[in-house]
């Protein structure tokens, strides 16, 4: 699960339950230490290069969802040495830390910048704007428990459709 050299290891978490969630305790990484860089969380021990910087002024100027290639276009233009390897890794490194999101349901594998809040997304088909909301349609864990006979340990979602401004 966690590689000692990215300076994550395994944690229980546990949320409250509340109207429109559920408790869950799941077992996610967290950093043993972390450090920010323009927002964005990285394990203390990674490595801040030239490269990965570039990658990181790439997804803090990113709006909306974004692709590893669209990602790794834009930061080559500060940084034209950087490899499409350093940019998947990067987007690995922020998806652990919860910096990022990958989304599911989009044809092209894309990412979302994220806050560590739960919450869910809201995603345009036509701009590709992303918009977070506090929203869960989740069952509560004895719906699911009287049922299913099902026991949650972590839900995502994302609703995909057409934004305000492009209704």
């Amino acid at each position: 699960m966690g590689d000692p050299s990215d300076g994550l290891e395994p944690s229980s978490v546990t949320l409250p339950e509340s109207e429109n969630h559920f408790q869950l305790r799941t077992t996610a990484l967290t950093a043993k230490k972390e450090r920010s860089y323009r927002g964005l969380r990285l394990p203390d021990r990674a490595r801040l290069t030239p490269q990965r910087r570039a990658v990181l002024d790439a997804v803090e100027d990113s709006g909306g969802r974004f692709t590893a290639i669209e990602l790794f276009e834009r930061a080559r233009r500060t940084h034209p040495r950087l490899g499409l390897a350093t940019t998947y890794r990067t987007l690995e490194l922020l998806r652990r830390t919860g910096s990022l999101h990958a989304l599911s349901g989009d044809a092209r594998p894309a990412y979302v910048r994220c806050s560590p809040e739960h919450h869910h997304h809201l995603v345009c088909l036509s701009c590709g704007s992303v918009e977070d909301t506090e929203l869960c349609a989740t069952p509560s864990q004895q719906a699911l428990t009287r049922r299913h006979g099902f026991r949650a340990e972590s839900h995502e979602l994302e609703i995909y459709g057409t934004c305000r401004n492009c209704a």
